[in-house]
């Protein structure tokens, strides 16, 4: 008769579980490395994209105040029939404060002008030396203090056109600029 071997353990079974075991941890590495990766992609951009904010000690019109006030105007030439167009100053303007009462003693200005007209453009552009130059005196003539709150900012957006206009009715013959909006006053 034929005798059974008990002792030959044939267990192919075995086998095939430890592979399956070796893939399972190499398919939970990757996905927990997947994960690490898009949490610190996902951290980067949320701290780079972070708003930046004014330090103590500036003073700045908000982007939302100078929107505000430039969507008024845009409404105000459409009703009329007008088509506007803008120019922005660059660079900006950095001037030394003449007040000796305040602890702020630079002063950086971005502004835009608007004209009626696209051509009228080319006439600002001409005269941007002009410009520039009594700005700049203007600027340089200011106490921080006076200008930090909103009224100030309103009355240096009167003088600021003011003298944009009359620069250039002397050197053009004609103020083609209607306004002037500040994109960031900064003190220092």
């Amino acid at each position: 008769m034929a005798q059974v071997d008990e002792d030959l353990d044939l267990d192919v079974e075995s086998d095939k579980k430890k592979g399956g075991g070796k893939m399972k941890s190499i398919i939970i590495f990757s996905v927990i490395g997947i994960l690490i990766i898009g949490l610190s992609v996902a951290l980067t951009l949320v701290l780079i994209g972070g708003d930046k904010e004014a330090a103590p000690g500036e003073a700045q019109q908000t982007e939302g105040e100078a929107a505000a006030s430039k969507e008024k105007d845009d409404e105000a030439a459409a009703a009329a029939g007008e088509s506007v167009a803008y120019l922005d100053l660059v660079p900006a303007f950095v001037v030394n404060l003449d007040g000796q009462e305040s602890e702020v003693r630079y002063l950086q200005v971005t502004m835009s002008v608007m004209v009626e007209q696209e051509g009228d453009l080319e006439i600002v552009k001409t005269h941007m030396p002009v410009l520039r130059h009594h700005l700049n005196m203007l600027f340089s003539s200011l106490d921080f203090n006076d200008i930090s709150d909103r009224e100030g900012k309103n009355k240096l957006t009167d003088e600021t056109l003011k003298v944009v206009r009359d620069a250039l009715e002397e050197a053009a013959g004609k103020p083609v600029v209607k306004a002037i909006f500040f994109n960031s006053i900064v003190g220092q």
